[in-house]
């Protein structure tokens, strides 16, 4: 139910609350997509809780805080240049497909990277009891792979809905949250597994397939 509740109130923050000024558009196939792939998201992974930020500050410094920001300004800036600034709002092309399938593509990702953690998948910066270095799956490709996934599907969303200034928006909000987690949370893995990270961090790319 918690999962429910939240993708509830982050669809009301980035997409109704925006689109107040055009209810029209809340049932646009475009808006639809979007929605469905954010109640996606936040059902294949790991409820977040104000207690569990709390509880660790320490460790996570707030990043997950930080996370939610940015995913949120990333979510609501392309909304609202499409619902009020775009002449191109109902236009179907291919930049139309090409966003619907950077959000599959990074729902799925992202699922497969949360399946693949298991227990040790957190929203925050934590080391659990008994805390294993996985480097199968996606983990076996790149060395965060859930926040790639997310980073494309919140792009995506931009993509879909044609808005340049949400997808410049999207791209510097994102890189800034995620440099500043896997800063915060490489250094926690570090100083944990020491040497055996260090080398899992030789062998793969930090964030983007076979390029960073």
């Amino acid at each position: 139910m918690k999962k429910v509740a939240l993708s509830i109130i982050s669809n009301i923050l980035m997409v109704f609350l925006p689109l107040l000024g055009n209810p029209s558009l809340i049932f646009h196939p475009k808006i639809l997509v979007i929605i469905a792939g954010s109640i996606c998201i936040w059902l294949t992974q790991p409820a977040f809780s104000i207690a569990e930020t709390s509880d660790k500050k320490q460790s996570d410094k707030f990043s997950v805080i930080l996370i939610l920001s940015m995913s949120l300004i990333s979510g609501v800036v392309p909304i609202v240049d499409w619902a009020y600034f775009s002449a191109s709002a109902n236009d179907y092309n291919w930049i139309t497909a090409l966003g619907v399938v950077m959000i599959a593509t990074g729902i799925w990702f992202r699922a497969w990277a949360v399946k693949t953690l298991g227990q040790f998948f957190t929203p925050t910066v934590q080391i659990k009891k008994a805390h294993q270095l996985i480097n199968s799956g996606p983990y076996k490709i790149i060395r965060h792979p859930s926040y790639f996934a997310a980073f494309l599907s919140i792009t995506g969303g931009a993509v879909l809905l044609e808005s340049v200034t949400g997808i410049v928006v999207s791209i510097i909000a994102m890189s800034i949250a995620y440099y500043v987690r896997i800063g915060i949370e490489e250094r926690k893995l570090i100083e944990h597994f020491g040497n055996s990270y260090k080398e899992y961090m030789i062998q793969t790319k930090k964030i983007i397939p076979f390029v960073f």
